[in-house]
């Protein structure tokens, strides 16, 4: 077992530089992205991790669903098909499926989530 509490001393994540390089369409900014795995990886039937950011806004677009739960700092989420507007703090959640464009903005310093990614079923 892998506790994912508020309070748990997550450690250090691996940089992965620009969220630029993980897919993302940096909209103002220079978020940097840094995350690790806990359990699988990319491509497997269920990836769950940790990813950490820097303030900035930039776009996704989802290549698995995923649910997702704030551990550190604020963002708010953006569907950018709805127009429905989130804002997210530590212990909160979302879910989004595969394909959704969302607009993320990172509003402090540092921010992570703990992620459950599950690849789309075609």
């Amino acid at each position: 077992m892998i506790p994912l509490k508020l309070d748990y001393e997550i450690g250090e994540l691996t940089s992965y530089g620009s969220v630029a390089n993980l897919g993302a369409t940096v909209v103002t900014g220079s978020p940097e992205a840094s995350g690790k795995a806990i359990f699988g990886a990319p491509g497997d039937p269920i990836f769950v991790g940790l990813f950490g950011c820097t303030t900035g806004k930039f776009l996704v677009t989802y290549p698995y669903n995923e649910h997702g739960t704030v551990l550190r700092g604020k963002a708010t989420l953006t569907d950018e098909g709805s127009g429905q507007s989130v804002s997210y703090e530590p212990g909160d959640s979302w879910f989004v499926e595969a394909g959704k464009i969302v607009l993320w903005e990172i509003s402090t310093p540092t921010f992570v989530k703990q992620y459950l990614a599950i690849p789309p079923t075609n």
